[in-house]
Formats: C-alpha cells, sequence, structure tokens
C-alpha cells in the first residue's frame, strides 16, 4: 500500500463505527504494535487497543468524524498530517495534526496527535 491508502484507512477507522469493518482498516493501516497519544490519551501498544479507543471515541462524540485535511508527508520513515474533527452539525470541534512512525511492514507504529495550531510565540 502506499502512504496514503496507509493514512487513509487509518483515517477512515476512526469514522468506522462496524467493528468488523474497522478491525479490517487497522489491520491494513496499523502496525502490530503500534502505540497511539495524543494530549488526551495514551493508549497501551496493539491493535486492540487502539479499537477499543476509537470505540470509546465514538461513545462519547457521537456522529462526530474525522477528516483529513493534508495528504500524508514522509521522509526517514516519519510521517504527518493534519485533520479536523467535525461535529455532526458541521462545525469543526478541533483541528489537529498527527506525527508518526512507520514499521517495517509500512503500516503505523506510532502516533503522536496534537490539538490546535502551535502556540504563538
Amino acid at each position: 500500500m502506499t502512504l496514503d491508502e496507509i493514512v487513509s484507512a487509518y483515517c477512515a477507522a476512526w469514522n468506522e463505527k462496524d467493528e468488523v469493518a474497522r478491525t479490517a482498516l487497522l489491520e491494513k493501516s496499523w502496525g502490530d504494535s503500534g502505540v497511539y497519544e495524543d494530549p488526551t490519551s495514551a493508549v497501551p501498544p496493539g491493535r486492540a487497543a487502539l479499537h477499543a479507543h476509537i470505540a470509546g471515541f465514538h461513545r462519547a462524540y457521537a456522529g462526530a468524524r474525522l477528516v483529513r485535511t493534508s495528504r500524508a508527508d514522509q521522509h526517514h520513515g516519519k510521517i504527518h498530517f493534519t485533520w479536523q474533527m467535525m461535529l455532526p452539525d458541521g462545525t469543526v470541534a478541533v483541528e489537529g495534526r498527527d506525527f508518526g512512525e512507520l514499521d517495517t511492514t509500512g503500516r503505523i507504529a506510532h502516533i503522536v496527535g496534537f490539538f490546535g495550531p502551535p502556540p504563538a510565540l
């Protein structure tokens, strides 16, 4: 898979409510020992943990969805891309940027998410 396909599958997993379909998307995009972190969460390694975390996102923000707002960029096995969390009414709840690392299979090994723009000087 290309980097864009991997990141697209990862983002689609965040929007997928069906557990079987979400699992399939994470199998394509998320490494066996992948780690997810953002300002509010540090998810244990592995697909099952991220799967459960995404299910919690759906419970907490019913109807919200993740919209990727950039292509993925990469160098030396590192990636980054931007996204928005959209509420059911189309309002942007938060914008963010994910930085990550790929594993030897080309899937995501680690994501560190940041919410909002960097702080002003």
